[in-house]
């Protein structure tokens, strides 16, 4: 029987209180396995130990390796990855952009009480995340967060509360499926993408837009970027003086994308004198309710992979279809 492997990367579900008083995750391989209870037929292997506040971009490269080679063994009928929340998201859509391809479910999970605490979530966490790895239709999903009970896809999912035990949502489309006892439950289907190489991704900027803010301010913000993604106010505005810094940049060859601050909703292309249309004159690009920090990481993994400019406009229109 093929069986379930964890690939255990840190955060609070490995981690314990030290002396000191300090959190830190330190349960990696069998310590961890030691911790949780779970089914029969799941090994573990441990790819890096740390919270994932602490993660950059050779930590996601380490980790999508790590993802590839063991979901395309022979013997492995699903992944899961336990993994720190504070960055869970990001690294469930930057696995989703190299293993689009890849039909064994992949699954994220995690936990918002060290493992030392008496109401630990990390148990149930885990026990579902496994229960997802090990049901073959969801494979379907490409790659999923599973937290509280909850299937959210990677494209979708956010972290929405900082301490609460159901800390993720799917705010724009809402979860996937759900985890009721030992069933696994998909309400939905999902869109595929075109996967993308593994690589480290190089830097993006990643500008979120406040009252005040002007073209002058974004344009030192932004020097030396190969690309740059702006977290606009609501349906994708900006201040009149950003326009012509935008045109600009994209003159050089630097892609400016457009996102939403806003929890819900796609950007789009409607208001003048500084709004989304004069932004879409400059040449810059809508990302419809795709958010920025993961439009971040597909533009950082496409400049890696040396993708041309019409190139990268057209895997960012299709990743902004949900």
């Amino acid at each position: 029987m093929a069986k379930t492997q964890i690939i255990a990367t840190g955060g609070t579900i490995a981690s314990l209180p030290q002396e000191n008083g300090d959190v830190i995750a330190t349960l990696a391989g069998n310590q961890f396995l030691d911790r949780y209870e779970t089914m029969e037929n799941v090994t573990i292997r441990t790819s890096v130990t740390k919270g994932s506040f602490a993660f950059d971009y050779e930590t996601l490269y380490t980790i999508g390796n790590d993802v590839l080679e063991t979901v395309h063994s022979s013997d492995v009928s699903g992944v899961v990855v336990t993994h720190g929340t504070d960055t869970m998201e990001e690294t469930a859509f930057f696995l989703s952009l190299i293993a689009a391809g890849t039909q064994k479910p992949i699954v994220l999970t995690g936990a918002q009480l060290n493992a030392s605490h008496p109401s630990t979530d990390g148990l149930r966490n885990l026990m579902d995340a496994i229960r997802v790895a090990q049901t073959p239709v969801a494979g379907k999903l490409n790659v999923v967060v599973v937290f509280a009970g909850f299937i959210h896809t990677a494209r979708d999912v956010q972290k929405i509360d900082t301490n609460a035990l159901e800390a993720f949502d799917s705010p724009g489309w809402g979860p996937v499926g759900r985890v009721d006892e030992d069933q696994v439950i998909i309400a939905r289907s999902v869109r595929k993408y075109p996967p993308l190489q593994l690589n480290v991704p190089k830097p993006v900027a990643l500008i979120r837009l406040g009252v005040g803010m002007t073209g002058t301010e974004f344009r030192r913000m932004v020097d030396g970027y190969g690309a740059v993604v702006l977290e606009t106010f609501g349906r994708g505005n900006a201040h009149p003086s950003f326009t012509a810094e935008v045109k600009s940049l994209v003159h050089q060859g630097v892609p400016v994308v457009v996102t939403s601050r806003c929890i819900r909703g796609s950007v789009l292309p409607v208001y003048g004198n500084g709004g989304g249309r004069d932004l879409e004159r400059s040449g810059a690009w809508f990302a419809g309710d795709l958010k920025g920090e993961k439009v971040r990481i597909l533009l950082g993994l496409l400049l890696a992979n040396n993708a041309t400019f019409d190139e990268m406009a057209n895997v960012i229109a299709q990743y902004s279809q949900p």
